[in-house]
Parts: structure tokens; sequence; C-alpha cells
């Protein structure tokens, strides 16, 4: 669903700031420093809760300010939908939609879904195998919020299950308290799994005709869930037993959804290990447009797109094609230095769903 406005209140370098943003095309541009990606940073954050840039609240809260505020207008099929969150100092903060305050995020997530591509996406390609499910976790709860629902609950019972393994003492009755929480995250476990794996397949099948649409590809390029295949319950619990004195020596589980790893394969190699520096940004674009495309397609809704800085990411040639494959219909909001740049790669913002602000 576009965004028409957003307004920020002590939100980090930013005392008081309002856009309104057209249909289609919206560049921020101005000097590094003046706040661009700040603008994305708070749509990103009206979308599934928090921050693309940091962990730390606090971090948010312009210098000496008592609290922020960010509010977002958005268009849905029918209705201007307002959502905001305010953020306290010490770290108090609360969600709204028209004034109704949230019980939890997760009612926020899936609502307004964006794509995000910008420096700090790049550890997907080059990070952690953490790095990369998170990706793809944050990727299938905004399409399914009975994912987002099954990865909360399997995180709650995997942190409960590791800190009974922490403290383990054999001497006293928590062997019969791990049997009950291996059943629960056996259980649990599987449901993830099985929802993971369906996701992961049309995903795939997204980035698949991702590659084959680009122009001149001479290329190849796929992603690959390496998981274990449980059949049952019984089969998940015996594998927690028998790796059940490895698990008390390290104080947490070795097996489960959160050990598995993606790996991304561009011309037939691992890209992490072997990828250059233009590979990679290819690669994190490519990703980002299949992205697009499953949300779309689960969904029915439309993502809004940001571009952080984009254009000095990617060499001429690319920078047109990836602006190419974007949707003229989907709503599209880039922050680069220079108005010139943006237009020499193909963005006609004189066009009347298209604006531009400039942050001084």
């Amino acid at each position: 669903m576009p965004i028409k406005e957003i307004g920020l209140v002590s939100f980090r370098n930013h005392d008081t700031i309002n856009l309104e943003f057209c249909p289609n095309i919206n560049v921020i541009w101005g000097k590094n420093g003046s706040g661009k990606t700040t603008i994305l940073e708070a749509i990103h954050s009206l979308s599934i809760g928090r921050s693309f840039r940091t962990n730390r609240k606090k971090e948010l809260l312009k210098d000496d300010m008592e609290y922020f505020s960010v509010t977002g207008k958005f268009q849905t099929a029918d209705k201007v939908q307002e959502i905001q969150i305010n953020q306290t100092k010490d770290g108090a903060r609360r969600i709204l939609i028209d004034g109704n305050k949230l019980e939890s995020v997760k009612e926020l997530i899936g609502l307004n879904p964006v794509v995000l591509l910008s420096p700090e996406e790049q550890i997907i390609t080059k990070g952690t195998p953490q790095d990369q499910r998170n990706y793809f976790n944050k990727l299938f709860s905004i399409v399914s919020n009975q994912y987002f629902t099954i990865l909360s609950d399997y995180n709650r019972i995997l942190k409960q299950r590791n800190k009974l393994l922490d403290d383990f003492n054999i001497i006293n009755e928590a062997q019969t308290e791990l049997e009950i929480w291996n059943e629960r995250i056996s259980e649990i476990g599987q449901k993830l799994w099985k929802k993971r794996i369906d996701f992961f397949k049309k995903y795939g099948l997204e980035l698949k005709n991702t590659v084959k649409d680009f122009e001149d590809s001479g290329f190849t390029f796929s992603c690959e869930l390496v998981t274990k295949i449980i059949k049952s319950e019984k089969e998940y619990i015996e594998i927690l037993e028998k790796r059940q004195n490895k698990d008390i020596y390290l104080g947490r589980t070795t097996f489960g959804p959160h050990t598995d790893k993606i790996n991304f394969i561009f011309n037939k190699k691992n890209i992490k290990q072997y990828g250059s520096q233009g590979e990679h940004k290819l690669a994190l674009l490519l990703i980002k447009l299949a992205e697009v495309k499953l949300i779309r397609k689960v969904t029915q809704k439309d993502p809004i797109i940001l571009l952080d800085d984009l254009f000095a990411k990617l060499d001429d040639s690319r920078s047109k094609q990836a602006m190419a494959m974007i949707d003229n219909d989907l709503q599209t909001i880039i922050t680069t230095t220079e108005l010139k740049i943006v237009e020499d790669r193909g963005v006609k913002i004189d066009k009347s769903n298209n604006c531009s602000f400039y942050l001084g």
C-alpha cells in the first residue's frame, strides 16, 4: 500500500519534518548526513516495527529529546490509514493504528510491506548463516502471519530449552523437564520446517524467474536451503536425545530449524566464498527483485520499494536494468546525493506521478 505522507519528530537528526509522497517514484536527495536514509528507516519502522540500521532503540532518539514520534499515512483500498510509533527516552514504546494501540507488533507486520535495498542488506550474501536465516524469517513473516506466529513460538521454546540446558543439574528433576521441552520443540519445530520449506520453494521459483528476466544476464544465480528433513516428531525427539550430552555441555540446542543454512550460488560457486564485490551487489539486487515478486504473489499487495543510494552501488548498465525491472505501478522511494545521478539512470522526475525532495 503506498505511503501518502510521513512526519517525524525528534527522530535521528530531524527535529521536525513532513513529506507528502507521490504514487510512483520519489527521490530524496542531498548531501551525506542530511537525513535521507533516516526517512527510509522511518518508513521501514512503520512497516515492521523496527529499524533496519540498529537494534538499539535509544539511537533513534535525537540528542537530549524526551521522545520521538513517527507518523505515516498509508492509502488502503478504501481509506487512508494512520500508523504512529511513539517512544520515550526510557525506551517505552507505543504503536498505534488509527489511534488504537496495538497489543503486539504481530498486528503490524505484513500490513504495509516494504522491500529495502540498502548497504546494510549486503549482509544477506556476505554475512553469517544467522544473518541469512534472519532475512528469510523476516520475508516469510511478512507474507504469512501464520509463519510469524510459529517462528515466535519456536524462538520462545528454544530460549526456554536453552536456559534449562545451560543450568542443567542431573541431580534435580531437570531430566524430566527436558523431556517435556523436547516434545514441545519437536512439535513446533516440525511446523516451522514445513512452512519454511514451502515458502523457500516459492521464493526460489521467483528468483529463477527474476534471473531469467534479467536482460543479457550471462550468468546463473540460485539459492538452496540446507536443512534436515524429519519425517516425524518421534524422529525429531530421538535426535534431540542423541545430542543431549552435547547440548548440555554447550548449554544450547544444536538441532532444529535455527541451524538451517542458506547458500547463494553464483555461476555454480558459493558467492560468500568466491563472489566478487560486483557479483555480491548484483546478487543482492536479484534477491530483492525476487522478494518483490513473492510479496505480490502471496499477499496480493504492492510493496513500497526503498532504494538507499542504489546508484552508488551499481554501474550505469545494472542501474538502468534495475529501474526497468521495477514495475511502474510500485511506489519507489530513492535516496541519492545528486538528482542528476538518478535522472541519468532513466528516472523522469518531471512526470506527473513522480516527486523529488531536497534535504539540506
